[in-house]
């Protein structure tokens, strides 16, 4: 009987997995459509199905499958266990956490840390172990427009604000403003652009905005100093309970880096560089469903490990 280990990360636009011995040696990986379980668990399966299809020519008949998943949406009240419960699964266990604990998992190698993603959205996540149990704190990620502050969905959105307030004659134009124009009239009427466009539409406008500020543009530098006190607010909610504020910190997306040395000292005094991804840190969780379905005496198949719908602890104030 051959054991393996499948991780999974599933987000809003794609899915990456990969299979590995449980020593972590890679046997195959495989890519999938979007896995948002809160929206449309069915086409999450199907991204995982078609995901887990590209590796089968890999792996041994009959092997035993202990999966984790991170996966967007498994936050939302009662999402995971719709998800669940929507086909059967042959894997020996199973467990599903959210996208940003299997990115902090695997940022940190399976240690106490705290990572700020940036990208077409926003989120600060952190784990710290005291006595024995994995506390959590999370800031951010509250989905567009709502929240998502300093993303590129929020960056893509001012953009768009800033260009419309020229068109106004309330500002004066300037290269954002006008490459801005130039860009949305290949698609659409500029003015009427961003009716009911999608967050990951907003973020596409994000590079304009570098590039504006990179030849000097008044408007796109206020957006990018904004975005980085975004950032830097939700930085300093994340660290600030007590045993939090030491922990290393990565910055993950693909904003990430660009924002690295917009921050402020206080935000980047713990900066550290990120010792793998979200599938690394969702093979670490299947590695835990391996070792207690050893301990429960688990036979192959017979039992499927996820964690009941919790609320991460969220920031002092929340209603």
């Amino acid at each position: 009987m051959t054991i393996l280990l499948v991780g999974i990360d599933g987000g809003g636009t794609g899915t990456r997995l990969r299979v590995a011995t449980p020593g972590g040696a890679p046997i195959a990986s495989g890519t999938g459509g979007p896995a948002n379980i809160a929206t449309d668990p069915d086409q999450a399966w199907r991204s995982i199905a078609d995901a887990l299809a590209q590796t089968r020519a890999h792996l041994p008949q009959g092997a035993v499958l202990h999966v984790a998943a991170g996966l967007a949406g498994a936050e939302v009240h009662g999402a995971r266990a719709r998800f669940l419960t929507r086909h059967p699964a042959d894997f020996a266990t199973f467990i599903v956490e959210t996208d940003a604990y299997t990115s902090c998992l695997g940022a940190h190698g399976g240690a106490d840390g705290a990572i700020m993603a940036i990208g077409t959205g926003s989120i600060g996540y952190a784990l710290l172990t005291r006595a024995g149990e994995t506390l959590r704190r999370r800031v951010g990620g509250w989905g567009f427009p709502q929240g998502d502050e300093g993303s590129g969905a929020w960056i893509g959105r001012r953009a768009v604000a800033a260009m419309l307030q020229a068109h106004d004659g309330r500002i004066a134009p300037d290269a954002l403003t006008r490459a801005c124009w130039s860009r949305l009239a290949l698609e659409d009427d500029p003015p009427a652009w961003a009716v009911n466009r999608r967050p990951a539409e907003f973020a596409r406008l994000a590079p304009l905005v570098l590039a504006a500020d990179a030849e000097g543009s008044p408007q796109a530098a206020a957006i990018l100093r904004d975005a980085a006190a975004e950032i830097d607010a939700q930085i300093a909610a994340l660290c600030r309970p007590e045993g939090f504020a030491d922990l290393p910190l990565c910055l993950l997306g693909g904003l990430g880096q660009v924002f690295a040395p917009r921050l402020s000292p206080e935000s980047r005094k713990t900066l550290h560089a990120p010792r793998g991804n979200a599938v690394d840190g969702a093979l670490l969780l299947a590695r835990q469903g391996l070792e207690a379905g050893r301990h429960a005496g688990t036979q192959p198949g017979l039992r499927r490990l996820f964690n009941a719908d919790r609320q991460d602890s969220q920031p002092a104030g929340s209603p």
